[in-house]
């Protein structure tokens, strides 16, 4: 199987899910306190529907069914992976219904119903994969921490999203109030932190080899990867008797590129797609309260890129074992 676009698509389907959950947790609050342009919201609200959602309903093309998936040799909960594609699609349908209830900002009622039906329909779709590959890692809970880490990695990357583009919002309106930018720096804040402790939390990876393996069941990635490279070292010719050798063959092909082992990796995404973005969240929320919204806005900037790699890093060593 393919990791890259399987990973790919999580990492959309987080992104479109948590800009959304994000944006409407804004305008619920905008509601209440009417601290936030409305035009911003009518924007977001028909970017992240282009930009995100229709991005990961396209990717989802091919890893939508089992029999897309081609995985049915492992124990994956293809019970909760079926009803993915019906909530991404419901997700989209109520996502363009809330743009409509955008176009006047009168109708305070039917952006609160279509926003948190999509928002409903959103969560459901990244319940049912995290759900369906939570036996990828079980080791605790039952896979709990893995499918609150997929609705935390949505909660940091649409978060950090939302925060950073309202910031340039407040470049044009540098008289208006920061505490929304705030409450979205902080909601950002909360998911890479609870990240963390969910991935401490989560335990080692693990998952059940095809019935057609020749490894037992619950074999570790470590384990697993360690006969794929005994497997693939090449076998050296006997030595005829008398200890003559024959003449060399053609010299065997150099290794282009550099390889990671998945302990390094590990630690890159704690680093540099955790640490790094927590530091610079926080460091944004301080320049906030001082309303250096153009210096908030450049650490936000820099904390997009780094959620992002991390983000994207997670979801490819999470989907290591089926490959």
């Amino acid at each position: 199987m393919q990791i890259i676009p399987f990973a790919f698509f999580l990492v959309m389907l987080e992104l479109a899910v948590g800009s959304h959950l994000v944006l409407y947790a804004l305008d619920v609050r905008n509601v209440i306190r009417k601290d936030t342009s409305f035009n911003f919201f009518r924007f977001q609200a028909i970017l992240y529907l282009v930009l995100f959602s229709l991005l990961a309903w396209a990717t989802q093309n091919g890893f939508a069914t089992p029999h897309q998936l081609r995985l049915d040799g492992f124990n994956l909960d293809f019970a909760w992976l079926k009803y993915q594609p019906t909530a991404l699609g419901w997700f989209l349908i109520f996502q363009l219904l809330y743009f409509i209830s955008m176009l006047t900002p009168t109708w305070h009622i039917a952006r609160l119903v279509t926003g948190g039906l999509a928002t409903v329909a959103g969560v459901g779709a990244l319940l049912s994969d995290g759900m369906g590959l939570r036996t990828i890692a079980a080791a605790h809970l039952g896979g709990a921490f893995t499918v609150a880490a997929f609705m935390l990695g949505a909660l940091a990357l649409g978060g950090v999203s939302t925060a950073m583009l309202l910031g340039h919002w407040y470049l044009n309106t540098p008289t208006a109030s920061g505490k929304p930018l705030e409450f979205a720096t902080m909601l950002t804040l909360g998911g890479i932190a609870l990240q963390i402790v969910c991935g401490l939390l989560a335990g080692p990876v693990t998952y059940r080899a095809p019935q057609t393996a020749r490894h037992a069941p619950g074999v570790t990635v470590a384990l697993v990867a360690h006969a794929a490279t005994v497997a693939a070292a090449p076998t050296p010719a006997p030595t005829p008797a008398g200890g003559s050798t024959s003449a060399p063959g053609p010299a065997a092909p150099v290794p282009h590129g550099v390889t990671f082992s998945t302990p390094i990796l590990i630690l890159l995404e704690y680093l540099l797609g955790l640490g790094v973005p927590l530091a610079l969240g926080g460091i944004s929320l301080y320049l906030e309260r001082d309303r250096s919204f153009q210096s908030a806005t450049g650490m936000l900037y820099i904390a997009v890129v780094f959620t992002f790699f991390g983000e994207i890093l997670a979801r490819g060593l999470f989907l290591q074992p089926l490959i």
